[in-house]
């Protein structure tokens, strides 16, 4: 099908999963096994003015691109690599003129405030005999007047292609269309017309169909990468497009070579960060906005999903393009917050706790695979035992601490409310609750504002506790399988993300330690030696 061809973008685009940390060697088979499947166009990666790695996918000039593709099975490929300016960007008067190598084509993105400067680096990457790429970032923002008039001047650049490019996937199979109407009848006919797509409405594949059904003597160009990768929800999967094409259209892509870079590459770089659609992705494209904003609160493991929808709703329009994580903590800390008075009840808990061992429980997996210890811990001490978020199956608390609104749901109808205290971000409680002032506990760290188990052991330090047991308190590690004594208490994770609030937690409690006397009774990412200490 000739006026169909497909753009493979894993090495570029997949990058973002891995910091394009494929490895020389990965990238070379990668590039090597796309060309194998017959794909038409390659983007082996960013041009970048940072130094050169050559474990990256990330180059700085076109001769270092040159020297890993030098190997083309039949001289048909197109290879391209992608200027993105404000990101990794380089400016291409700095690049070496188009030779007889491979590389034959830049991708240029650009967003609406960059438009004057795109169009002077297109005419530089033209000038140097490169075919160019146009891609303005969110299509989907730009107005029709403020559309049709980029096509007027794509029309005097006359680049190679120009993109559709649904940067916050959210674009449904009639939106794509419009779109590809007012290209078709105002793009001059010379000009290809590309798409790029996001999967968060899972609509990547709906669409790159409806594209190729499309009646047009454009030629087209579809965007995917090997088994989706990509930021967030992951684009078009390569070997299903590919495997449309032949079975609809009589094309002739070898899919092999795409599922051999998925099992030998991808998938275990998929173990480790996951990527593709789930709920959060669907709620970004719902409230079009940035799908950072709603992975970082579903990070949180605080909130529901109206909750999450009620928030994403408060983001300014001006502002949910980009992720501003400022600004989304803050309208985030705005909704938890309901500052009360407590100080009665911080009173009273001080007498109650007066005098005694305390041991706190975290729902930790450890207090699964450490039951052993923690029973004869409690057995031998006789602490007072506080858990967080969860009531043991082994042993009954005399007191719950309740700082998550999605636990207290599922906890709801099991609560000793009279031995239950609450969070005031917590809404809907019974009259009879007791309440402690969220503001209060929560942390200036960003990343670790809304932990559960901070935020007690600043409610014991309130009360007077000088030295307290902790059990549970693991630690975020990259299988979110892990990270708690049950998969139900499981999320969606961001490992960067991860990384910060395990760094921001440990912070928090180096500072507590001051006051309070931490000892670990199971292994913890947080205590010094990261193990069970001895007693």
């Amino acid at each position: 099908m000739g006026r169909i061809k497909i753009l493979d973008c894993t090495l570029r685009d997949g990058g973002y999963i891995n910091d394009w940390k494929f490895g020389k060697k990965a990238i070379q088979d990668i590039l090597f096994n796309i060309a194998k499947s017959n794909t038409e166009i390659i983007e082996c990666g960013f041009l970048s003015n940072k130094p050169y790695n050559e474990e990256l996918s990330i180059f700085n000039s076109v001769e270092e691109l040159n020297d890993l593709v030098d190997s083309d099975l039949d001289n048909k490929t197109m290879y391209v690599a992608m200027i993105a300016i404000g990101e990794k960007e380089i400016n291409p008067q700095f690049l070496s003129d188009a030779s007889a190598g491979p590389i034959g084509g830049i991708r240029l993105t650009f967003h609406p405030s960059e438009v004057d400067k795109a169009f002077e680096w297109g005419e530089i990457i033209k000038s140097k005999g490169y075919k160019l790429f146009m891609q303005p970032v969110g299509t989907t923002n730009y107005t029709d007047i403020q559309f049709l008039k980029l096509l007027e001047k794509i029309n005097r650049l006359e680049p190679y292609a120009f993109y559709i490019v649904d940067t916050l996937g959210v674009m449904y199979i009639k939106d794509l269309l419009r779109l590809v109407d007012l290209v078709d009848n105002n793009l001059n006919t010379n000009i290809r017309l590309g798409y790029h797509s996001h999967n968060n409405l899972q609509m990547a594949f709906a669409n790159a169909q409806a594209l190729t059904e499309y009646k047009t003597d454009r030629e087209i160009i579809v965007d995917c990468s090997a088994n989706g990768m990509g930021r967030g929800a992951g684009n078009l999967c390569s070997e299903l497009y590919m495997d449309f094409l032949n079975k609809n259209y009589g094309c002739k892509y070898d899919v092999l070579p795409i599922l051999e870079i998925v099992e030998q590459y991808l998938a275990p770089i998929f173990i480790d960060s996951p990527w593709g659609y789930n709920s959060a992705y669907f709620l970004s494209a719902a409230n079009n906005c940035h799908p950072n904003y709603s992975s970082y609160l579903m990070t949180k493991h605080t909130l529901s999903m109206p909750a999450i929808g009620s928030i994403l709703k408060q983001i300014p329009t001006e502002k949910k393009r980009f992720f501003d994580k400022k600004l989304i903590e803050s309208i985030y800390q705005a909704y938890q917050n309901n500052a009360i008075d407590d100080m009665e009840t911080v009173g009273a808990l001080r007498k109650k706790l007066d005098g005694k061992s305390i041991l706190v429980i975290a729902p930790g997996q450890s207090i699964k695979t450490k039951r052993k210890e923690i029973i004869e811990y409690i057995n031998q001490n006789k602490p007072f035992v506080i858990s967080v978020n969860f009531i043991p199956d082994f042993v009954k608390p005399d007191l719950l601490f309740v700082g998550n609104s999605r636990r207290y749901e599922d906890l709801s109808d099991k609560l000793d409310i009279e031995n239950t205290v609450f969070t005031s971000n917590i809404k809907n409680l019974p009259e009879n609750a007791v309440v402690v002032n969220y503001s209060d506990l929560i942390s200036s760290s960003i990343d670790a504002s809304d932990s559960s188990g901070v935020m007690l052991l600043k409610l014991l330090k309130k009360s007077s506790v000088t030295s307290v047991a902790l059990a549970g308190y693991d630690g975020f590690s990259k299988n979110p399988l892990e990270n708690y004594y049950s998969s139900k208490l499981s999320g969606i994770f961001d490992q960067i993300s991860l990384q910060e609030k395990n760094l921001a937690i440990k912070t928090e409690l180096e500072e507590l330690s001051s006051k309070i006397k931490m000892t670990f009774v199971t292994p913890s990412i947080y205590s010094d030696e990261g193990k069970k200490e001895n007693h």
